[in-house]
């Protein structure tokens, strides 16, 4: 038996024994995908104030989200709650592009690892791949490049919306309650910026099954300081933010 780990053996087949659309479910969602990582209740206060349906469910033992259709001034855009963790992320993302999504923007929270205020907005252009998801979409390699023609489109809405933001390096992690002092620092000299739980996982799959993928950041919790960490208020102040600055930037992007 090789000594390589299996993760590392990746399998560029393109179909799998499970095909995300194998339950033929009479779903065909719109090609611009809103992927939010924040609450529930969240959700339901934007959608209070914008036109929507309901275009279908994703079933699952323990997450069952809605996935919406919203209609921003005649654009009519997918919304979908994302779960946490690049697994569970990844798992969906891939069935809604199964469905028809093509261009995906997530955006939700992450930890600072330099000294930044909490709800600053960052857009990353490279991840760190310190998860395991994403080595079953993409070889074996320490770093995704994240789609630079799709941020571009991305940060021209941001800009006309007048909202600041950076571009940086963010650190994708599974294990939210291993971030070690010594694999901050180690980040941290690599360039990053962020540790978060998802980026690299979606970019892997969306380049995978070739498709648009980006997201936007809001800083939360801070690890800047290894030994004075700071959980301030998590970004909750970004959640209703993130919903608005994604949904116009969507309907400002043709659809593909």
């Amino acid at each position: 038996m090789s000594e390589k780990p299996f993760i590392l053996d990746f399998d560029a087949n393109q179909h799998a024994v499970l095909e995300p659309d194998h339950d033929q479910l009479p779903y065909h969602f719109h090609s611009r995908l809103l992927y939010a990582f924040v609450p529930k209740e969240n959700i339901d206060r934007f959608l209070d104030e914008v036109p929507h349906k309901v275009l279908g469910t994703f079933d699952t033992i323990s997450f069952q989200p809605s996935i919406y259709e919203i209609n921003l001034n005649g654009q009519l855009l997918t919304l979908c709650q994302a779960p946490l963790g690049a697994p569970a992320a990844t798992q969906l993302l891939d069935w809604l592009i199964s469905y028809g999504v093509k261009q995906a923007l997530a955006f939700g929270n992450a930890g600072a690892l330099v000294d930044l205020p909490e709800n600053t907005l960052l857009i990353p252009t490279r991840a760190i791949r310190d998860e395991g998801t994403s080595f079953h979409y993409a070889a074996t390699g320490n770093i995704i490049n994240l789609q630079l023609d799709f941020i571009k489109k991305i940060e021209k809405g941001v800009h006309k919306l007048n909202f600041k933001f950076d571009e940086i390096t963010t650190w994708t992690t599974d294990g939210f309650f291993r971030e070690t002092p010594k694999k901050v620092a180690q980040f941290k000299q690599l360039g990053a910026a962020t540790v978060e739980m998802e980026c690299s996982a979606l970019a892997a799959c969306a380049e995978f099954r070739k498709v648009d993928f980006a997201q936007l950041l809001f800083t939360a919790d801070s690890l800047a300081k290894i030994d004075d960490y700071d959980e301030r208020n998590w970004g909750d102040q970004s959640h209703n933010l993130g919903l608005e600055i994604g949904s116009r930037v969507l309907a400002m992007i043709a659809e593909k």
